[in-house]
């Protein structure tokens, strides 16, 4: 049955491959695959690694506490993205091979109309969490920029460092063009980086969910038959399993900055938050409040995926259980035993060899925000 089993990943693939995330052999125009790496790494050192530089000046060299928050939360969100860049670098070969198999595999096939409309609604479904996520993500830029346009040329909309005055006009407009366009190029980076995490462990769930869905179509038939059914099952599983450290290997390291920063970022954008007035800053306000969604939503999506490997995977053993094994020959009920016994342990994906990538992970998360937005506002009151 001919399907796009990786569609939803599709319109990741095309950002990434324009901002230089991606290897050049998935790019169909020839004069830019040519030049790619060259085009990656003057891209980033311009618009990522110059521009979190300087914002790591500003907040060193400031020794105001309101402004090194503001300047704070913003600048961390930058750091991790760089690691997310060096991270996607080393990797996306091996994750490139690998998307490469979930779509072209015999082994990951879908064979029914079941399968199909499974996947289909799951696609669907975390394409429209990506156009959110995006414009949610994204909004933060017109709402930042276009309200310090009211006290122009005072205030810069992302604070950096700079070796001349800007409040000159002119140098104004200069640094203010910077901002706007490495602001939006990391913005949509970051984006499309979290979302391929997040695919990886939605696509590792729908094979799981893929499993479950045959071990229950098992039944007494030809003995032959249903042995090479069996057997290509489980084959199935142990692919499963190894292509889920893989994904493990390239989401590990990004998770766990992610999570150990976002606790952090999270107090801090509510604490500047809550320092401005509304009337008097309605949009920035309305910026600080999509920033804090997005970073929300940048903790629960992959906490959400994670889970659901978690989650569809211990459904394996009631999935084999429900299959038609009674009426079987006492060898395959044997063998259909012994494999649910195997099942009894799911897999779990976990960051940096410490956290497992699920649900509590997220509720830790905030939690750890909230108490550390406790502690700052304690200290700003004393």
């Amino acid at each position: 049955m001919s399907f796009d089993n990786i569609q939803a990943s599709r319109i990741l693939l095309r950002i990434l491959s324009a901002c230089g995330l991606w290897p050049e052999d998935t790019i169909s125009r020839r004069w830019f695959s040519e030049y790619s790496h060259c085009y990656r790494y003057v891209l980033h050192f311009l618009l990522t690694f110059v521009y979190t530089s300087l914002m790591w000046v500003e907040v060193l060299l400031s020794t105001d506490f309101a402004h090194t928050i503001d300047v704070l939360f913003i600048t961390l969100t930058e750091t991790a993205l760089c690691v997310k860049i060096y991270n996607n670098w080393r990797y996306a070969h091996k994750v490139q091979e690998l998307l490469t198999e979930w779509s072209s595999s015999q082994q990951f096939e879908l064979r029914s109309s079941d399968e199909c409309k499974m996947w289909q609604r799951e696609q669907r479904k975390f394409g429209l969490i990506i156009k959110g996520y995006i414009g949610c993500s994204e909004g933060v830029v017109p709402c930042l920029f276009l309200s310090v346009l009211v006290n122009f040329p005072n205030e810069l909309p992302v604070w950096i460092w700079t070796p001349f005055d800007w409040h000159q006009p002119r140098m104004f407009w200069l640094v203010y063009a910077y901002t706007l366009l490495s602001l939006s190029f990391t913005c949509i980076s970051n984006i499309s980086l979290d979302m391929l995490n997040c695919y990886m462990m939605l696509h590792l769930s729908l094979c799981l969910r893929l499993l479950g869905l045959r071990l229950e179509k098992l039944q007494p038939a030809d003995e032959l038959h249903l042995r090479e059914q069996f057997v290509e099952n489980v084959s199935l599983h142990r692919r499963i399993k190894s292509q889920a450290q893989l994904v493990e290997n390239y989401i590990s390291n990004t998770t766990t900055i992610q999570i150990l920063l976002s606790s952090i970022i999270l107090c801090l954008s509510i604490y500047r938050m809550q320092l401005l007035n509304i009337l008097e800053y309605p949009g920035i306000v309305a910026a600080m409040l999509q920033y804090c969604v997005s970073m929300t939503l940048q903790i629960y999506v992959p906490s959400f995926y994670g889970n659901e490997i978690t989650y569809y995977s211990n459904q394996l053993t009631k999935a084999a259980y429900f299959s038609q094994w009674p009426p079987m020959s006492s060898k395959m009920r044997h063998l259909i035993c012994v494999f649910m016994t195997y099942l009894n342990r799911p897999l779990k994906l976990r960051a940096g060899g410490f956290f497992d990538i699920g649900l509590p992970l997220f509720t830790k998360t905030m939690n750890q925000a909230y108490s550390l937005l406790a502690l700052l506002l304690n200290l700003n009151n004393n």
